[in-house]
């Protein structure tokens, strides 16, 4: 059985990940990575290789999409098949530098729950503001991961302040996949990152934000099934 390497974003876990988990554990052995200790994206990315299997399908959400991007630059023969969510081709957009440096300045003054409510907002669809139940997932998620782990992963994005090298040279069967309505990381970001990576294919999801897997769930699970039958 392959093996599907999730990898989540900041302050998630593998909640975010629970309907493509569902959806592709009959056919493939899914495998959720812990990137909560390290301090740097080069640290996280060597902490999911040494674990990992020595052949392994890759998707990264967010900050996993940029962890998934340095794995490439070190251990791409090792990717059958790369899938990349919410993700950029290298570092944070402008407005999320500017967001990201307010955010952790509110969590070191003690303020994690005014954080966490004003980031929900900006995250997801505007129609999903009051959806209670997402609105839960991403609270416990948050609180399971902790303020100084989350501290840790966004300085580790702040640091990636150029885009990754050679992306033209991933050959792999690549999947980009973003929100229509994702305001912090675009759709423009995502179609500028599916042009680098040759034959990536690109797929911007309607009434969804930044958290794609959870706002969409059915579709993403839908797009990661066709990428994981398709062969490297």
């Amino acid at each position: 059985m392959s093996t599907i390497l999730l990898i989540p974003g900041v302050l998630c876990d593998r909640r975010l990940w629970s309907a493509q988990i569902a959806g592709l554990s009959q056919e493939h052995d899914v495998v959720v990575a812990d990137i909560t200790q390290q301090a740097t994206i080069a640290a996280m990315a060597t902490t999911v290789l040494a674990t990992a299997p020595a052949r392994f399908s890759l998707a990264g959400f967010s900050l996993g999409s940029q962890v998934a991007l340095q794995i490439m630059c070190t251990a791409g023969e090792r990717v059958e098949r790369l899938a990349l969510l919410s993700a950029t081709h290298g570092g944070l957009l402008p407005p999320s530098v500017v967001a990201f440096h307010q955010a952790i300045a509110t969590i070191e003054q003690g303020r994690f729950e005014e954080y966490l409510e004003t980031t929900y907002l900006a995250y997801v669809a505007p129609r999903r503001a009051q959806d209670q139940e997402l609105r839960d997932i991403f609270m416990v998620m948050a609180h399971s991961v902790g303020e100084e782990a989350g501290l840790r992963q966004m300085r580790a994005l702040l640091a990636l302040t150029a885009p990754f090298s050679k992306l033209d040279k991933i050959l792999c069967p690549t999947l980009v996949i973003g929100g229509r309505e994702d305001r912090r990381t675009t759709p423009a970001a995502h179609e500028t990152l599916a042009r680098e990576i040759h034959g990536a294919e690109l797929i911007l999801i309607d009434d969804s934000g930044h958290f794609t897997t959870l706002e969409r769930p059915g579709a993403v699970t839908q797009a990661l099934q066709r990428w994981a039958a398709n062969s490297a």
